[in-house]
C-alpha cells in the first residue's frame, strides 16, 4: 500500500517538531530531585578556659573541641524557569536557589590542651566540663552571629564549587552555562 506525498509529509511535520523542541522537564526534575546538596564544610576549633584559682592554690583548666558548620543549596526550591535554555546558542542561564550555612554540631569529647590544679585543690569533674563546653558553644554561636567572616567564607566556597558542579552537567549535556544564585 502506497502513502500519498501529502499524508506522508503532514504525518512527519508534527514528528519533526516534536523532536526539534528539547523537553527540560526530565533534567529539572533530576537536579530538583537532590533537595539538600552540601557543597562547603568547615571544622572550628574553639577553646574554653575555666580559672578557679584563689590564695589556696591554682585551679587552671583549658579546652578544646571542633564545632562543624557547612553550606548547601536546597533544590527542591528550583522552579523551572529558573533555567534558560537558548537552542540557538546552546547556552544555559541558571539562576540557583541562595547558599544557605548552618551549625551542624561539635565534637562531643572535649581534649585537654592546659591543666594546672594545685596540691589543695580537686580535679575538674564531669559536671564541670560540660559547664565549659556549654558556655564555649555559647560563645562560639555568638561569635559566629557577631562576625560573618565563617559563613561568608563558606557561603565563597559553596559557590565555587557549585559553579563547577552545574557546568560540568550542561556542558555534559551540550551547553554552555551561566550560573548565579538568588539572594
Amino acid at each position: 500500500m502506497k502513502l500519498p506525498k501529502r499524508l506522508l509529509i503532514g504525518l512527519s511535520i508534527p514528528l519533526l517538531v516534536g523532536c526539534s523542541k528539547t523537553d527540560y522537564t526530565e533534567l529539572y526534575q533530576e537536579i530538583k530531585s537532590v533537595d539538600k546538596m552540601v557543597f562547603a564544610t568547615m571544622a572550628i576549633s574553639k577553646t574554653a578556659k575555666k580559672d578557679r584559682s584563689g590564695w589556696y592554690g591554682k585551679r587552671i583548666a583549658v579546652y578544646s573541641y571542633d564545632s562543624y558548620m557547612r553550606a548547601y543549596i536546597d533544590l527542591s526550591a528550583l522552579q523551572m524557569d529558573d533555567l534558560v535554555f537558548d537552542e540557538k546558542n546552546k547556552t544555559v542561564k541558571v539562576t540557583l536557589p541562595p547558599v544557605i550555612t548552618e551549625i551542624t554540631g561539635r565534637d562531643m569529647e572535649m581534649h585537654k590542651v592546659y591543666e594546672n590544679i594545685g596540691m589543695l585543690r580537686q580535679d575538674l569533674d564531669s559536671k564541670e566540663r560540660a559547664e565549659i563546653k556549654e558556655q564555649a558553644n555559647k560563645s562560639f554561636k555568638e561569635e559566629i552571629e557577631e562576625n560573618p567572616m565563617f559563613k561568608e567564607q563558606l557561603t565563597e566556597a559553596a559557590k565555587r564549587k557549585a559553579r563547577k558542579y552545574f557546568e560540568a552537567i550542561f556542558e555534559t549535556n551540550g551547553y554552555t552555562p551561566s550560573i548565579d544564585f538568588k539572594s
